[in-house]
């Protein structure tokens, strides 16, 4: 009954208020101790009526051991089309997570830098903190190797953006940030992540942002794996000439240590 009144806890607060950068995609997705490394490369070119190239760089570090894990996340995406620049953006991410109770319960504290030239976004910081849980764990014998992994998590962070309109923009506030992870084997070979986030400003809780996330990788070589990623984000308030909705899909090659 406790294990219930704590789950229907967490799933209450993401989805009372409705339960983005959405970094719960980046979760590693291995449980060996010590040092792993993933770096995808991505680009797309073509020629004759159309002239476009584009690239994307990931590059994903981990250290973990039983009770702690580290990781960071630097990614960039630029994108050229028909001489004229249509992508300009990335991110620096960093997190650290403690268990609490296995991978029951786990506390977590992050902080990023991003920027995008699209959305006149010149730069954003934020700092932040917050608790996880897995469902499957919570419910099931916990000493049991499972395809399936539900995670519930909550949390609070302060976010500064300085845009680049004129005047310039700048905005300062907490946001509530939660999210529902699925990670799931679908054989030996191929994985598929979705991941749902909805972070509310807490000042009000019509500035929102909401994003949706779908990851498939699939193994290839022992250390190599190709990727689809399908991604739609929405945000309640556009600054300066932004609009509101995004939606994303790239194809990529990642490269894996261990």
């Amino acid at each position: 009954m406790q294990r219930l009144f704590i789950a229907f806890l967490f799933i209450s607060f993401s989805s009372a208020a409705f339960a983005q950068v959405n970094t719960e995609r980046y979760r590693r997705e291995y449980d060996e101790p010590g040092f792993g490394m993933r770096n995808t490369t991505s680009i797309d070119f073509s020629s004759g009526n159309t002239n476009e190239f584009e690239v994307g760089e990931q590059l994903r570090l981990d250290w973990n051991n039983p009770i702690q894990d580290y990781y960071a996340v630097i990614e960039y995406d630029f994108k050229r089309a028909n001489k004229q620049k249509t992508k300009n953006k990335g991110f620096i991410h960093l997190r650290s997570i403690r268990q609490l109770n296995k991978d029951m319960f786990m506390a977590e504290a992050f902080t990023q830098l991003e920027f995008d030239q699209f959305l006149q976004l010149q730069s954003r910081f934020l700092l932040g903190m917050g608790v996880r849980s897995d469902l499957v764990q919570l419910f099931s014998d916990s000493s049991l190797n499972k395809p399936l992994k539900l995670f519930v998590g909550i949390g609070v962070m302060h976010e500064d953006e300085h845009y680049t309109t004129d005047p310039q923009i700048i905005v300062s506030h907490y946001r509530s940030t939660n999210y529902i992870s699925l990670a799931m084997s679908l054989s030996e070979q191929a994985q598929l992540g979705i991941v749902t986030y909805y972070q509310p400003a807490l000042e009000d809780f019509k500035d929102f942002r909401f994003s949706a996330d779908m990851n498939l990788t699939v193994d290839v070589l022992k250390n190599l794996a190709l990727s689809l990623k399908i991604r739609y984000l929405h945000r309640s308030v556009a600054i300066g000439e932004s609009v509101n909705d995004d939606q994303e899909i790239k194809t990529g090659l990642i490269f894996k240590l261990p």
